[in-house]
Formats: structure tokens, C-alpha cells, sequence
């Protein structure tokens, strides 16, 4: 397990021993859902307010104290103790963000971030050793139909997960990959899940017609340039970090072709929290999506947090520039829209047990928090 970074109380290491401008809502709006923040154009919801408004926010003690107002229900000022696993992706930019901005301190939470190993953080989780983790859904989906005792709750963002290449490499389309070595992470992992329903699109059965070679995530560059591997399957910064430096070149993406997602990262909750609290739950969830759209429109400072205290191997300028790839329009309901199809589609590589049921597998996925947005 790779050390923790120091500098921040609420960091640790995890012990297998431990059991913008507002928006004015409409009247009809659900005020357990945060404030939404222009992100560069990538909000959805209307995010323009009148002078008046504004000058009424300010006179009521400004955005700060507007945002305080909406706090999902539950959530007060109970100073809930909480541990959130990480594996030190740049793609974790919205827990950072709601860690060192205060914002899951301002829905009444004392968060802890614990850097876990890929391979231990889901049964960490599960395990109610962790209270939550970001990751991606299709990865999720074969330990929670195995029993994992954990949901998801809601999509972050959208854009970090990656195929590449050498830049003189032949191989043009993932059809080409057809008995050649391709590096991941780890068995199972988020892009690994991923890609292997490009895999499927292009004719070739992903359990068997792909060779996945396992390195650990900063070896898989050199075992690229070395011929180790054709291609590497990753999270970000692990794909793109070759790429800007003229060592790679990227072959797909997971905002691309037939099978865009809209999130590479979601919110999974153990099953305990949810059910000892559902309400401090919600106001996790809450505060992490509000910590989503924070980095959407301050993605400069969100990678100067994740520089300054070390989450990630690269410098400012590399992660700031990696951080204004992603989409943030973090959504609970467009998540829950987007699972049925997804699993129905990921039985078909072979994954799942042959016999699941989408809708049944789903709800076993799935939480419904009662999160409108």
C-alpha cells in the first residue's frame, strides 16, 4: 500500500484493524440539492441571476452563507466522522476539492481521506471499513452481484479513462487488438470494464481475444516503450501522461463512439452508512457532487490542491490541463438512467453471470437517495 501524503488532518492511511456567481432556485425547485455553479459552460441549468438577486444574496451574508442554507436534509451540524478511500487519481479532484474547500465540513461532515490500494478498496468498503470511494460503475458491478455490501449513489464527472498507444504504432482501431498484450492496473478495473464493451462492438470476446498483462499503474508507461504491452487501458493520470509528452498517442476515450458515458467516476457508499444513517449519506453525496462543480469552474486551483499536498505524481500545468478535459455536471438521476442498459450491455462480455437480470442487478447497484438532481 503506497504512503499517504502528509499535510492534511484529514488524510490517512487505512487500518484492515479499524472495523461563482449563484443560482436563484424556482419555487419548485428541490432545495435538498446543492447549488449549481457555472463549470465553463458545462452546467445544464439555467445559471444567470438578476442584479437584485444577486445583491440579495450578498446583503444576506454572500455565497457562503447562501450555500450553507442548502444543506440536504439531515445533514445539520452533526460533525459526522467519515472515511472516504482514494487511490491518487487525478480524477479524484472532487473529493480534494470538498475536503480542502470545507465543503463536507459545511454539510456537518469530518472527513477522513485514506489512500487504499485498487485491489482492497472495494471489500474496504464493503467491509464498512470505509464509509465510501469514487470509481467507476461497470467495476463495481461484479463485486456487488458477488455480494460486496455497497451502492453507488451518483455520477461526478465524465472523461478519464483512456486507451493509448505508441505514436507509431499500427494499430488504428480497438478491433486490432485481437491477441495482443494490453496493460492494466488491475483484473477487472475501471478501464479494463470499460473498454472491454469497445471490445465487444468490434467483434472480439473480451475474456478471451485480448491478452491483459497486470503492471503497477506508474510501471504501465515504461512496459509501453519497452513493447511489453501494445496498449495501456487506464485511469487518468496513468493514460494521459505519456500522451503529453509524446510517448503515446491515444487510441479511445470513454466520452467517445457508441458507448459514451457520462461518468468514469460515481459516489459508491458502503451498505452500513446507508443504513445506520441515510441522511448523512445524502449529505455526502451532496457535498461531493457540490465539490464536482467546484472543480468544473476552478480547475486551476482544484489541481493546485492536488499538487500542493501531493495526491498526484505530476506537475501544476499537467494536472490543470488534465482537469479541463473532464465534464462536471454531477447527477444522481441521470446515473441511476444510465445502469439498467449498462449492465445490460456488460453481461454480454462475459463478466456477469450469464443469467443476470439488468433490472434486478440494477436495483441491487443502485441507491436512490431521493437526490432530484
Amino acid at each position: 500500500m503506497s504512503e499517504t501524503p502528509s499535510g492534511d488532518s484529514g488524510k490517512g492511511e487505512l487500518d484492515a484493524s479499524d472495523s461563482n456567481p449563484a443560482v436563484v432556485p424556482s419555487d419548485d425547485e428541490d432545495l435538498s440539492a446543492p447549488a449549481e455553479l457555472p463549470s465553463s459552460g458545462l452546467s445544464r441549468r439555467g445559471l444567470f441571476i438578476g442584479a437584485g438577486a444577486a445583491a440579495a444574496v450578498v446583503a444576506g451574508g454572500g455565497l457562503g452563507a447562501w450555500l450553507t442554507l442548502r444543506r440536504t436534509p439531515g445533514s445539520g451540524a452533526v460533525n459526522r466522522a467519515l472515511k472516504i478511500g482514494h487511490g491518487g487519481g487525478i480524477c479524484e479532484a472532487p473529493l480534494y476539492a470538498a475536503l480542502h474547500q470545507g465543503i463536507f465540513e459545511k454539510h456537518g461532515l469530518n472527513v477522513e481521506i485514506i489512500k487504499t490500494a485498487g485491489g482492497e478498496i472495494k471489500d474496504a468498503v464493503g467491509a464498512g471499513k470505509l464509509d465510501a470511494a469514487p470509481g467507476i460503475f461497470f467495476s463495481w458491478l461484479k463485486p456487488i452481484e458477488q455480494g460486496i455490501d455497497a451502492k453507488l449513489a451518483a455520477g461526478l464527472h465524465e472523461g478519464c479513462l483512456r486507451i493509448v498507444v505508441p505514436p507509431d504504432s499500427p494499430i488504428k482501431n480497438v478491433s486490432e487488438l485481437r491477441g495482443q498484450p494490453v496493460g492494466v492496473g488491475a483484473i477487472g478495473d475501471s478501464a479494463m470494464s470499460f473498454f472491454s464493451l469497445d471490445l465487444l462492438d468490434a467483434g472480439l470476446n473480451p475474456t478471451k481475444d485480448v491478452n491483459w498483462r497486470v503492471f503497477d499503474a506508474d510501471q504501465l508507461p515504461d512496459a509501453l516503450a519497452r513493447g511489453e504491452i501494445v496498449a495501456i487501458a487506464a485511469s487518468d493520470p496513468v493514460a494521459l501522461l505519456p500522451t503529453l509528452k509524446g510517448k503515446a498517442r491515444e487510441l479511445t476515450n470513454n466520452s467517445q463512439g457508441i458507448n459514451k458515458q457520462h461518468y468514469c467516476c460515481a459516489t459508491a457508499i458502503s451498505g452500513k452508512l446507508l443504513r445506520d444513517d441515510p441522511d448523512v449519506a445524502r449529505s455526502l453525496v451532496t457535498a461531493w457532487a457540490e465539490g464536482s462543480r467546484w472543480v468544473g469552474a476552478n480547475t486551476s486551483a482544484a489541481a493546485k490542491i492536488q499538487v500542493d499536498n501531493k495526491y498526484v505524481a505530476a506537475e501544476l500545468p499537467t494536472v490543470d490541463a488534465i482537469l479541463k478535459t473532464y465534464g462536471y455536471n454531477p447527477s444522481a438521476s441521470r446515473l441511476k438512467a444510465e445502469i439498467t442498459p449498462g449492465i445490460a450491455k456488460f453481461a454480454k462480455t462475459g463478466y456477469l453471470d450469464a443469467k443476470t437480470d439488468p433490472e434486478a442487478l440494477a436495483n441491487k447497484v443502485y441507491v436512490d437517495l431521493g437526490l432530484k438532481w
